[in-house]
């Protein structure tokens, strides 16, 4: 049940993330629930590596994809800080 239960809390935190980054434009909180979605979706791809290496292979396009999320999101949020330098 491992690597299911990872997928299946993975899944609610990239849906949390949409709607707090998109829906909610909550920039801030977009960088909190991004990074936890990060590590999950990590820890996902580790442990379907673990029971068949291509269920593993195949989430690094989900991988590649989050990666650039958050590298937006962070780039976002700091850019926009209050008291960011100009």
């Amino acid at each position: 049940w491992g690597p299911i239960s990872l997928w299946a809390v993975h899944l609610c935190l990239g849906d949390a993330w949409n709607s707090v980054f998109f829906t909610q434009q909550r920039v801030g909180w977009g960088v909190a629930v991004i990074s936890v979605f990060y590590g999950a979706l990590l820890s996902t791809a580790y442990a379907f590596s673990r029971v068949d290496r291509v269920a593993g292979l195949l989430m690094l396009p989900t991988c590649c994809w989050v990666t650039v999320a958050a590298s937006l999101n962070w780039s976002i949020w700091l850019l926009n800080r209050k008291g960011a330098a100009k």
